[in-house]
């Protein structure tokens, strides 16, 4: 065992020096009159720790709390991990344009959210993170921790920059700062009003970038909020449009060209392009300190030592204390209260009255409360009305039943998710376990329809993989099979039967992170590249 902070342990020295001769010297001022016979007679009830006995505690739990502080851990070696990858700059356009509305709630916030959905989906490799206006700020360098870079991204805003207007030139230097020997660029952005590409394509073939440009902008547009305009502009309505010229940028490059959808279309496009390049990506090496953490040991008997420490009390009353402490510490069923009966009928009743974000929002709060197998389907449907098939599918996976009703149903769903997210082959093995468990025929016909489908998706030629143009003519096969009528989702509603107690579980933890989370980025962005005076036609 070794301690990965032991300079706590060399700090405390001098205050547990302290204490130990405040622990031996101290007396109260009765014990300063009275001698301690006399004192033993003239008590009505004893301590049955005695002065010296809390003394000792708080000493203990105070030696405890150090050795906490110390982190002492389990050394296991180093592990070398090989990964293979390419490495990714995602460019995200902080321009004023991008709070135009033709996305709800904005530009800028619908990208932030799918680029979210994107990053734990992207091939392994190093992801880098950076922000451009009529410059090039840094966010993030490349690197394999996607929860950082998460992190990082839910707090951006136009607000970090200083800087106005849009360089797409900008973008690409910064990127090829980050990619010194070359890579992808997510170009996250509505395109501002260039329309001359070449300058552009012969820079990322300078620098080896090949440019995936992800528009995020409608060809109807949408206009620019007034307050956010210029003086002299705030009474003008400017209308803001996708700039289809950066779809030469992409071709030219080697990239792709995706704009953007309501659905997750776009991200499956974005996903398939980056599988096949991830065919000749470069391999590198991470090593990984294993270890196991002991702290919270010694934390713990620290806490329960403390109280002890704290309060007088007799022989038996110390006694029940630890019977008390030991009977709290056992898990007990939470009888279920009328705010779980009252988010039941809430969200039952918006999900027949087709109002899925309210069910949502109750189902959640009722998983939180109550993680049962059905709560966790009806929180599934919901997510799949909506057509979140992906947080579905994670919803759905939750359910763990031995009731074979719920089970088919959960597989059912499970194979209707995978189908809408093009994932064929785990659409027909889920779709395979309802029909072991009882011949459903509704299951039994979305196999056979994702099977055909399956059989007219386009397969690579011999000797390599498919070309650029058939990968991106390729069909996409969401949709395909289950359809959502098909579902055949239980009637929401779960039962009144007792919920166990619990640790605090996965989805809580993200919800009160995106709390955390949800506060603005404070701080300026480092600027990789200076703003240009000239870097677009508008000061957007």
């Amino acid at each position: 065992m070794t301690f990965l902070s032991p300079e706590f342990i060399y700090l405390m020295l001098l205050p547990a020096g302290l204490l130990v001769y405040l622990i031996t010297t101290n007396k109260d001022a009765l014990e300063r009159v009275f001698d301690e016979k006399v004192l033993e007679r003239l008590r009505i009830g004893g301590d049955a720790l005695g002065r010296h006995g809390h003394n000792t505690l708080i000493f203990l739990a105070f030696f405890l709390m150090t050795l906490a502080l110390a982190r002492p851990v389990i050394e296991q070696g180093e592990e070398v991990v090989r990964l293979k990858g390419v490495d990714t700059v995602v460019a995200l356009d902080l321009s004023l344009s991008m709070k135009a509305k033709d996305f709800y709630p904005d530009r800028l916030a619908f990208a932030k959210q799918k680029v979210a959905e994107l990053l734990p989906d992207l091939p392994a490799g190093r992801v880098g993170l950076l922000g451009f206006s009529s410059g090039a700020f840094i966010v993030a360098p490349p690197t394999t921790d996607r929860d950082a870079l998460l992190f990082l991204l839910r707090r951006l805003d136009e607000s970090s920059a200083d800087a106005r207007g849009t360089d797409l030139m900008a973008a690409l230097k910064g990127a090829a700062k980050l990619l010194k020997e070359g890579g992808v660029v997510l170009l996250v952005t509505d395109g501002g009003d260039g329309k001359a590409m070449a300058p552009l394509v012969d820079f990322a073939r300078a620098y080896g970038l090949k440019v995936v440009v992800w528009m995020v902008a409608t060809q109807r547009g949408a206009p620019i909020p007034g307050n956010l305009l210029p003086e002299g502009k705030k009474d003008s309505t400017v209308l803001t449009r996708a700039n289809t010229a950066l779809a030469t940028l992409a071709k030219e490059s080697g990239g792709l060209y995706v704009p953007a959808t309501l659905s997750q279309q776009d991200e499956a496009r974005i996903v398939r392009w980056f599988e096949g390049l991830h065919e000749k990506a470069k391999s590198y090496e991470k090593v990984v300190q294993k270890r196991i953490e002991l702290f919270y040991y010694p934390l713990a008997l620290a806490l329960l030592v403390l109280p002890f420490a704290l309060y007088s009390m007799g022989g038996r009353k110390v006694l029940g204390a630890v019977a008390a402490v030991v009977v709290l510490a056992l898990p007990k069923p939470a009888e279920a209260g009328l705010m779980d009966f009252a988010l039941i009928e809430k969200g039952v009743s918006a999900y027949r009255a087709g109002d899925f974000k309210t069910s949502v929002d109750a189902f959640e709060k009722l998983a939180m409360r109550s993680p049962k197998p059905e709560v966790w389907l009806d929180l599934g449907d919901a997510y799949y009305k909506m057509g979140r098939f992906k947080m579905a599918c994670d919803a759905y996976s939750r359910v763990v039943t031995k009731d074979l009703r719920l089970e088919s149903a959960k597989l059912y769903n499970l194979g209707n998710c995978y189908a809408r997210l093009g994932e064929l082959q785990k659409a027909a093995a889920f779709y395979e376990k309802v029909l072991r468990i009882w011949d459903d025929p509704d299951a039994r016909h979305n196999l056979q329809v994702v099977k055909e489908a399956m059989k007219r998706r386009p397969k690579p030629k011999s000797g390599g993989k498919a070309g650029e143009k058939e990968r991106n003519e390729r069909r996409d096969a969401k949709g395909e099979g289950a359809e959502a009528s098909e579902e055949r989702s239980q009637t929401p509603g779960v039962s009144e039967a007792k919920a166990k107690r619990r640790k605090i579980s996965a989805f809580e933890e993200r919800k009160w992170m995106e709390l955390i989370e949800s506060q603005p980025l404070k701080a300026k962005l480092y600027p990789l590249t200076p703003p240009t005076k000239k870097s677009d036609a508008n000061p957007w």
